[in-house]
């Protein structure tokens, strides 16, 4: 074995040791919640029952309180434990997040942290994840809390493992904005499978015309998802502008706030 390979092999055992250990003091103080610290965000200040304060120099989470209206509706696809929802709500007082997150513990967690920065009544709440038709599929839980999801090579990433997996339900982004109010902004960070969300959205992207935040994942996941979604948004006159970790995606006609 190289001398390379041994410093890599080193290298991805000290951060699974790492990471993991993290992860099980995370899952013990939402169990416990012992300690809520106060963490201040790109966007708004929240607390919540995460131990480290991710999103304090959140780029995409900066640019995307900057374009977000006082008074929008945003839909945040993969909510996780809600810092990008809270952060978003916290700053502007007048801004209704619709949250999805179909994983059950991630959800658990999300609903804590909304009742506990008093939000929850901005904060519409739906249990399934976004795909391209409805009815339901596999979630792979990972040992990562931030990397289940849908595809289980995104759940395996930098180590981790697949804990469970779930059958979870599915909807279509469509059929939401049917049944609720509709987005000005949709920000997408779904761990491999943003193009069965935009498949299941277009008569959205067509006609709500919502300005669209997409993290594009690529390392450790088959297939070539940013090309889907960029052929996706570019059938409906969306222009892609390319940070380093995410995409901005401007619709051909911004809806007007007013209407």
């Amino acid at each position: 074995m190289s001398e390379g390979s041994i410093r890599r092999r080193g290298y991805q055992q000290l951060r699974r040791l790492v990471l993991g250990g993290y992860y099980r003091l995370v899952r013990a103080n939402y169990a416990r919640e012992a300690i809520a610290p106060q963490k201040r965000t790109a966007a708004g200040t929240i607390r919540s029952y995460e131990l480290y304060n991710r999103h304090g120099n959140d780029e995409m989470l900066a640019e995307l309180d900057s374009r977000c209206g006082p008074d929008d509706v945003i839909y945040d696809i993969g909510a996780n434990v809600g810092t990008y929802s809270l952060a978003l709500l916290a700053a502007e007082p007048n801004r209704h997040v619709v949250a999805f997150e179909p994983a059950p513990s991630a959800a658990e967690h999300l609903l804590s942290n909304a009742e506990l920065n008093g939000l929850e009544d901005r904060l519409e709440f739906s249990p399934v994840g976004l795909g391209e038709e409805r009815g339901s599929e596999p979630f792979y839980v990972s040992t990562y809390t931030e990397l289940s999801g849908f595809d289980r090579e995104s759940a395996e990433r930098w180590e981790a493992s697949v804990a469970e997996v779930l059958q979870v339900p599915v909807e279509r982004l469509d059929a939401m904005v049917e049944a609720g109010p509709a987005p000005d902004v949709l920000k997408i960070d779904v761990e491999g499978t943003a193009p069965a969300v935009l498949k299941g959205g277009r008569s959205t992207l067509e006609t709500q015309h919502p300005l669209v935040f997409l993290e594009c994942h690529e390392e450790g996941i088959e297939g070539n998802a940013p090309a889907e979604c960029r052929e996706i948004l570019a059938d409906h006159g969306y222009t892609i502008d390319e940070r380093e970790t995410y995409w901005v995606c401007e619709p051909p006609h911004r809806k007007s706030r007013s209407s």
